[in-house]
């Protein structure tokens, strides 16, 4: 099977006790049914533990709640007794994961690494290279796609045209990329995805004059109003809202937007929503640059990441709100990008 990845994905290593934000502090480890049912098994003192730690909710599903934030079996090290004790394939399908994640589109699969990561998002901000996607032939057997895969994944291609073009200012380009969106979203609510090839081919800009105020600092409160992981994010959004912006490096935000674009621009598939998914990638890139002010990029885009990624009901709320709400609408896109 053909499997596509970040040009950096091979240079990935987890920095183990080291992270300064664990992926065990602050999230519930989840356990596969596989794992249960070897800890369920597990002799010994160590069984004993996981057997203590592990529970089940209403639907059967097992996890390891959080101990005072933290998974039951990190150490004083932060590192995983588990993983120690019983090697890294006694842990659930989620810590051998992450940070990857995965998509299974049928003739091929792409794998990303979340930005959440500090050893990820190093890498991502360690280049101001254009960022690629290589792919590669990986053990897997191929099926067949949906009908909407192929016309999406040229429309996708040609985005991340769009976004790379140099020649242009990166807010013209992100602007570029939410007016093809929409044209292709009206293709899509039409039933007529077949024709998001030819138009991907032919698309040309044309050109209009925005209106409205733009997106700050609505945006920044609209996120406030989100599911909060970490106790001091809405303090920090609530500085970004007040600190004055600060120019960021053009080639690192475009990388950051690459990412999402890459991470999130097939997954109308899905639910046919390519201008939410296109949306969200742009807000993504706008926000890090705002809160980068407050706290650098590197830990801006960690905290977005870890609070908006990795919570599907926040990213279904802030999708939602592109529609819904006036303040985060289109035209007030274009406004913050064109202004």
């Amino acid at each position: 099977m053909l499997t596509r990845t970040p040009d950096y994905y091979q240079s990935f290593r987890c920095l183990a006790g080291a992270c300064p934000h664990s992926c065990c502090i602050g999230w519930e480890v989840c356990i596969d049914p596989v794992t249960a049912r070897r800890y369920l098994s597990q002799p010994g003192p160590l069984g004993n533990r996981l057997r203590a730690a592990l529970q089940a909710d209403e639907d059967g599903d097992f996890c390891f709640p959080l101990r005072g934030g933290r998974c039951p079996f990190l150490d004083r090290d932060n590192l995983c007794e588990i993983h120690r004790t019983l090697g890294e394939a006694a842990t659930s399908d989620t810590c051998r994961s992450h940070p990857r994640f995965i998509e299974e589109y049928g003739p091929f699969r792409e794998i990303s690494l979340a930005a959440s990561c500090p050893a990820a998002c190093h890498l991502l901000l360690g280049s101001r290279a254009t960022l690629t996607f290589p792919a590669a032939e990986t053990p897997g057997e191929a099926e067949p796609g949906d009908p909407w895969l192929e016309p999406l994944l040229a429309m996708r291609t040609r985005m991340m045209e769009l976004l790379q073009d140099r020649s242009r200012p990166l807010k013209q380009r992100l602007s570029l990329l939410l007016s093809l969106a929409a044209e292709a979203q009206d293709l899509l609510d039409e039933d007529r995805a077949e024709d998001l090839g030819p138009l991907a081919a032919s698309w040309q800009p044309q050109p209009f004059s925005p209106v409205g105020p733009g997106l700050f600092p609505a945006a920044l409160q609209l996120l406030e109003m989100l599911e909060i992981l970490e106790p001091d994010w809405p303090a920090l959004l609530r500085a970004g809202a007040q600190a004055a912006p600060l120019p960021a490096d053009e080639a690192l935000l475009e990388r950051i937007t690459a990412y999402f674009l890459f991470r999130y621009g097939l997954k109308a598939v899905n639910d046919g929503d390519l201008l939410s998914w296109v949306e969200l990638c742009v807000f993504a890139g706008l926000t890090v640059e705002r809160l980068a002010a407050v706290c650098g990029l590197s830990e801006a885009l960690i905290r977005f990441s870890r609070e908006i990624e990795h919570d599907q009901e926040n990213l279904e709320a802030l999708r939602d709100a592109f529609w819904r709400e006036p303040a985060l609408s289109l035209p007030h896109f274009q406004a913050e990008l064109l202004r």
